[in-house]
This record gives C-alpha cells, structure tokens and sequence, in this order.
C-alpha cells in the first residue's frame, strides 16, 4: 500500500510506518511502533534519499514509482548504512538500473562488507561537498559517531 506525503511542489515523504515494533533498538520503548523515512526530490535529476527497513519496503518501492510517475531515477543518497536506512537499496538499484548511489568512503567500505552489489554505481562525496540537481543545491556533512561511523547528513541550501 502506497503512503506519500507531498512536502513541497518538489519533495515527497516516501517511508513507512512499522506498527509490529515495540521496542527501538531492542531497548527503548516505543508504544506506537516507529516510523522510516525515505523522501524523493523530483528536480532536473530526480533523487532518492535513503531507503526503509525491509518490513516497509514493498510500500516504500510502490510510493516511489507512484512519486516518479515515469520519470527516471538518477541518484539514490544514503546517509547511514543501518537497515531502517538502506534495506532497500538492492532493491531499487535493480528497479532502477541506471541509478547511482551518493554516500561517503565509510559508508561504501560498509556496502561493500555487506555484500550490497554497487561496483560501477558510487559517487563518493566528502565533507562539505555540494551537488546540484537542477533547482536545487545538496550538501553533504559527516556525523561520524553520531549513531554509526559512517553517518552523515543532507541538506538542501537552495
């Protein structure tokens, strides 16, 4: 079942809501289950940012071609390599084939570990780099430690 939510004329909430879920992490708490957030940018080169845990993945996948409506998908940027992040990601590249994927060098070495197939597919970006995608300018900060080492964060600075 496809669940969006239109953020503005061109970003799109693509997630999912886990309802199964009782407790975050196996520790904290969490009476109403968690929520997994994927957003798509739709500009000159549409962009999809981080994927969904594999409970919510076929919604995630139905609310993207819903988003896309046709259009291609040019990027796919994953900020952090845990599951409710990037479950998903096989699972577009092969929807998407022509996809690449933006991340850093830590978060590669993980994809790589984890035996995610990206060979020929990667941008890797670094610490303040910036990418246009039409109307819209990205950059990118590394949040190493923050929950993993290889997080790091978007923003749009348009």
């Amino acid at each position: 079942m496809s669940y969006t939510r239109k953020i503005t004329d061109s970003l799109y909430w693509i997630g999912g809501n886990d309802r199964r879920l009782h407790l975050f992490e196996n520790i904290h708490p969490i009476e109403r289950g968690v929520s997994y957030n994927s957003y798509v940018l739709l500009d000159e080169k549409n962009v999809l940012f981080d994927t969904v845990d594999w409970s919510v993945c076929r919604d995630m996948l139905e609310s993207l071609e819903k988003v896309l409506a046709g259009r291609k998908l040019d990027y796919v940027v994953i900020n952090h390599m845990e599951p409710d992040h990037a479950a998903c990601l096989e699972e577009v590249l092969i929807r998407y084939p022509e996809t690449k994927v933006i991340s850093n060098e830590k978060a590669f070495m993980l994809m790589h570990q984890f035996g995610f197939h990206i060979d020929g597919r990667t941008i890797e970006v670094k610490e303040g780099d910036v990418f246009e995608f039409g109307k819209h300018k990205i950059t990118f900060v590394n949040a190493p430690m923050v929950h993993w080492p290889e997080a790091m964060v978007s923003f749009e600075i348009t």
